[in-house]
């Protein structure tokens, strides 16, 4: 064989593992979706007169009912509920650790540590193109998945990386976990273009690992703290900025 028809052989053969490894991709999708699905929970918040004021996503972090969220999914709120895949509900007890500029937040509630099913989070950053799944509920329809690639990896500074992503983030899946073909979680679904629906942000897992447990709250004992709407008015401006900085504008 000359060496041409080994560079031709090379070429479909290169050609063929990546089709290859793109159906069987596929085919998986299924199974890891049965597999994060129970993870997940809805979450929602209510102000203080008991009126629902918001919904979000989230998931479990260990057995002991921890779960994490994006921080604005609870501001505000007097008090807040998660729904979990089985259809219970078990309200929000305490809150353990948030980050504003990454706009997590970790908190507990009293669940039987069987109903618990907690997902692992990476220990590595991803690579551009690796195909991600995104598993919330937007709009309160349930859980919905939607496949993507991470389309960029962003080192912002003073602020760490943050997930580019191409995958339907809709309102309401805020939370959300974003995790990797092994059910990993890489990220927490946060920013989106509102010009571009594809064009999607998730914060790094590698944050909720450096969450600093602080005295325990209750949501409406969080909501009260004095420098809340301070902080509110930055945070919001620190995410508009970062979105458009992140979408080239």
């Amino acid at each position: 064989m000359t060496s041409r028809q080994l560079r031709i052989s090379g070429i479909i053969l290169f050609l063929l593992l990546g089709k290859f490894s793109s159906l069987l991709a596929q085919e998986n999708l299924p199974d890891i979706i049965k597999k994060i699905s129970p993870s997940v929970v809805s979450i929602i918040t209510y102000a203080q007169d008991g009126k629902p004021l918001a919904q979000g996503s989230g998931f479990f972090l260990n057995q002991q009912g921890d779960v994490i969220t994006n921080r604005h999914v609870l501001e505000g709120a007097g008090r807040a509920e998660i729904k979990t895949a089985s259809g219970k509900i078990y309200p929000l007890e305490a809150i353990l650790a948030e980050d504003k500029e990454g706009d997590l937040i970790r908190f507990s509630v009293k669940v039987p540590a069987q109903k618990a099913v907690p997902l692992s989070l990476s220990k590595s950053i991803p690579e551009v193109g690796e195909m991600v799944i995104v598993i919330g509920s937007p709009l309160g329809l349930g859980k919905i998945a939607s496949g993507g690639i991470v389309s960029a990896v962003r080192d912002i500074p003073a602020f760490g990386k943050i997930l580019q992503i191409i995958a339907s983030i809709s309102p309401g899946s805020s939370g959300s976990p974003v995790v990797n073909m092994k059910g990993e979680v890489l990220g927490v679904a946060t920013l989106q273009s509102v010009e571009c629906q594809n064009l999607n942000f998730a914060v790094s897992a590698e944050r909720i690992n450096k969450l600093k447990t602080s005295k325990a709250l209750t949501a409406a004992e969080w909501n009260a703290k004095p420098q809340k709407k301070e902080v509110s008015k930055a945070e919001g401006l620190f995410k508009k900025g970062l979105s458009n900085y992140l979408a080239g504008d």
